[in-house]
């Protein structure tokens, strides 16, 4: 017949729960468990960052190229994106003058400002700027395109190109891999 014990066994604690509890070696078992998911897992997460990051860049750009064309076509003014290949960043600008006087200028607004391109992004492209015009085309100045290209790629080598078709101002962006 099995005997019953009525005494712990030693290497248990006894808690005010009469032996309800965890021993350091288990909470350490447990913890390198966890440690060893999180190891592996961060790798997955750094590139789904990227992933998105790259697809943000992608975006903003888009929405501020139909940002300037909407302006061109309420306010009756060309607007002008410029890009920095070099130093990744671009920026909005409008035309002010009339005749020979013509000059763009930076806006004062929010879109105004430097808008840069993340550091693990390159940014290349077939113009270096694009101006968008109040009948709703635009064009690469010095340049006969029939779209304006821009591609963007990550470390992970993912790419997204953003085209402009120039007789109707559409913006298309297409994942490429």
């Amino acid at each position: 017949m099995l005997s019953k014990r009525t005494q712990p066994l030693p290497w248990r604690a006894t808690g005010l729960a009469g032996g309800a509890g965890f021993t350091l070696i288990e909470l350490l078992i447990v913890s390198v468990i966890i440690l060893a998911l999180l190891s592996f897992s961060m790798p997955l997460f750094r590139k789904t960052f990227t992933d998105l990051e790259l697809k943000e860049a992608a975006s903003n750009i888009s929405k501020l190229m139909g940002l300037a064309q909407q302006r061109a076509i309420i306010e009756r003014w060309p607007y002008r994106l410029l890009f920095d290949f070099e130093k990744k960043w671009y920026r909005l600008s409008r035309v002010e003058g009339e005749g020979q006087n013509i000059k763009f200028i930076d806006l004062t607004d929010s879109f105004g400002r430097r808008f840069k391109i993340p550091e693990d992004i390159s940014i290349k492209g077939n113009a270096k700027e694009v101006t968008f015009y109040p009948d709703g085309s635009c064009s690469a100045p010095g340049a006969t395109l029939d779209v304006i290209e821009l591609e963007l790629t990550n470390k992970n080598e993912n790419t997204i190109e953003i085209s402009v078709i120039e007789a109707t101002g559409n913006v298309v962006i297409t994942p490429k891999r």
